[in-house]
């Protein structure tokens, strides 16, 4: 039974979007990406990453990890249903990742296939645990605050990504002062170290929010045969989804535009990098605006959503990311980049935090399935990520200019601002 709304728990919830921001920030947009792309293969050596650009290769580890998790998250979101034991996947999946990102550490030139399989490895965490953190919102709040309830986790998370990062980048910045010698920096020795920060950020907090939600309530045990059947049960929900006309359609919606949505968070730096030759200090600046401006976004949304209805502000929404791709293909300067970062970061909050509480409505009378219809909402995410980065390093290649790659992402939000206008606005129960 969903309980009733209480302000621990949502705080503790909240608290969750803390604790991973930290990584979607600095290892997926800031400081990982940017290193990457510095990492040189040693003299002598051949592989096959030696053969594709740093950027193209960083676009496929993106992809590869998107596309695990197509089959890994209904998989554990159904038997976390099933077996009712959200809160211990969300627990397993935290400690996994940030293990992970903490041992990012030992990534340098000579070491690629250790960085694919770390950086691989934490995405696929960090998402299985956001599909579990979502599904808590039709257990700790009630259907009119579902809203409100996810602005203001994304409003943190948003907060405590931007403060993690400034930690890192002081270490960075300062870092002789700190006493690295000249040599540690030479071999990127600070910037590694952000990366075992982040890990222990994102356990440290993760820890603590999982602890105030709500326990698990474990009706069944977890066998061979669970494991088995937990796709029969991913393709009932799936087949009472497609039954359901409001929910298809928005599942279509949101494929389309989040396709564009993700693949332009998770390239940008890369095309700041490549393509404006954006330095690292003005890419940081660009990025700790967009956070600022995130919260606020999340916040001007669920104003227009309070006075009109939530389907219109996540429609205009989506058509302001139209806007945000033209944009970033005719863009020429660094001061373009940052009137551009202003308008992403406003929409950016306000898809997104919208967007799962939109989502969250239309599933409220599915009982003790809100994990599995999650992970749905998930591997839709996860499969435009695999489309839309692999498209956007696909065109990049053949046309040898990012900015074609970014042109063909407006096609996707025109698609999904089609199927949004074919959903009554009424078939969100308040």
């Amino acid at each position: 039974m969903p309980l009733q709304p209480n302000n621990k728990t949502v705080n503790a919830w909240c608290w969750y979007d803390w604790a991973n921001s930290s990584y979607s920030l600095v290892i997926t947009s800031a400081i990982f990406p940017s290193y990457f792309l510095s990492l040189n293969p040693p003299a002598g050596k051949n592989a096959w990453w030696h053969n594709i650009s740093n950027s193209v290769l960083y676009a496929y580890m993106y992809s590869l990890a998107s596309l695990l998790l197509l089959f890994l998250s209904p998989l554990f979101g159904s038997i976390a249903d099933y077996t009712g034991r959200k809160k211990l996947f969300m627990r397993f999946f935290s400690y996994a990742g940030s293990v992970s990102c903490l041992f990012l550490f030992f990534s340098t030139s000579g070491q690629m296939a250790l960085i694919t399989g770390l950086f691989i490895v934490s995405s696929v965490c960090y998402s299985l645990g956001v599909v579990f953190y979502n599904a808590y919102i039709p257990e700790i709040t009630t259907p009119d605050q579902y809203d409100t309830v996810s602005a203001k986790g994304f409003a943190w998370g948003y907060l405590g990504g931007m403060i993690a990062l400034v930690i890192c980048l002081l270490v960075i910045q300062f870092a002789a002062h700190l006493g690295f010698t000249p040599e540690q920096i030479d071999q990127y020795i600070p910037v590694r170290i952000s990366f075992v920060f982040i890990g222990i950020w994102w356990l440290g907090f993760a820890c603590y929010s999982i602890k105030g939600l709500p326990a698990d309530w474990k009706e069944h045990k977890i066998t061979g045969q669970t494991i088995i059947q937990s796709y029969s049960r991913i393709y009932k929900a799936f087949q009472r989804a497609r039954g359901h006309k409001a929910i298809a359609v928005f599942l279509l919606a949101f494929f389309f535009y989040d396709m564009g949505l993700t693949t332009i968070m998770g390239m940008s730096s890369v095309f700041a990098t490549k393509t404006l030759n954006l330095k690292t200090a003005h890419l940081i600046g660009v990025i700790l605006i967009l956070q600022l401006v995130a919260i606020i976004g999340s916040y001007v949304f669920l104003f227009i959503a309070k006075k009109v209805n939530n389907i219109f502000s996540v429609k205009t929404a989506v058509l302001m990311w139209v806007l945000v791709c033209f944009i970033a293909y005719s863009i020429q300067s660094i001061a373009q980049f940052y009137i551009m970062a202003v308008l992403v970061g406003l929409v950016m909050g306000g898809t997104q935090a919208l967007s799962r509480s939109a989502f969250a409505a239309l599933i409220q009378d599915e009982k003790d399935e809100y994990a599995t219809y999650f992970s749905l909402y998930d591997v839709l995410d996860k499969m435009g990520v695999v489309i839309g980065t692999f498209l956007f390093g696909w065109i990049e290649y053949v046309t040898g200019s990012m900015r074609a790659s970014v042109a063909t992402l407006s096609v996707f939000f025109i698609i999904g601002f089609i199927f949004l206008q074919l959903i009554n606005k009424n078939a969100w129960k308040k």
